[in-house]
């Protein structure tokens, strides 16, 4: 992102003729020392549609100078993880979004240490990752949900999922996910009930290899293989 460029997403913005840069936004010019200088503001909605201003040096205002719509991608990827606790969450969210996951869930298990969220803080997290990756559409952040009704709800909507286990005789590679939501446990793994939930599903199941990995660590690695099956 060059000086001259900066890149606000701005959820649900409407195009203007005016843009009234906010105090975040101020502050963000002013880090990068950049508020001084004449520049372009690009405020996105997170939903494809672009709004770009002509913003004069030290000036909190800006004349809009174009406006363009991008169509969401046909392909998805998803996935549907426990909540990692600590800044481990908003690392997931941020090394997720940079890969282009476009839905997390975040599931509640019997064996969750971490069972509640900060929409509005996670969102801002994706906000900034979508920025400085240059992407144009915000990805869906939904739960926490339980378990049961998150199946329920996959199952409703026909959508396939894919449960990572390394008791599974099926390798995870890019072509074997595509289009699919990744299905992540709790790393003290699945109590009885759950287990049986996801045989009454008929949920499919894939081996990532012996080592166990942390809840955030599978979660990058599922987004790298679906950044992966989209270059392919």
């Amino acid at each position: 992102m060059s000086s001259e460029e900066i890149v606000f997403f701005r959820p649900g913005f409407s195009s203007s003729p005016e843009l009234k840069l906010e105090g975040e936004e101020i502050s963000h010019l002013k880090a990068f020392r950049v508020f001084s200088e004449e520049k372009m503001v690009i405020i996105k909605d997170g939903a494809g549609a672009s709004f770009t201003y002509s913003v004069p040096s030290s000036s909190k205002i800006g004349s809009l100078v174009r406006s363009e719509k991008k169509e969401r991608p046909k392909t998805s990827a998803k996935i549907a993880t426990a909540i990692p606790k600590g800044n481990r969450l908003e690392w997931l969210i941020q090394k997720g979004t940079e890969l282009g996951i476009t839905e997390f869930y975040f599931l509640v298990f019997s064996h969750s240490d971490r069972k509640d969220l900060n929409p509005e803080r996670l969102l801002k997290v994706a906000a900034e990752a979508s920025s400085q990756s240059g992407q144009d559409f915000l990805p869906e952040i939904k739960g926490p949900i339980s378990l049961s009704k998150f199946l329920e709800e996959s199952k409703s909507k026909k959508e396939e999922l894919l449960l990572l286990d390394p008791r599974s005789e099926i390798q995870i590679n890019p072509e074997n996910i595509q289009n699919k939501i990744i299905l992540i446990g709790p790393e003290g793994g699945f109590r009885k009930e759950e287990l049986e939930l996801i045989v009454q599903y008929r949920i499919n199941s894939v081996n990532v290899g012996e080592s166990i990995l942390r809840i955030e660590t599978a979660g990058v690695f599922a987004a790298s293989l679906f950044r992966l099956g989209n270059l392919s």
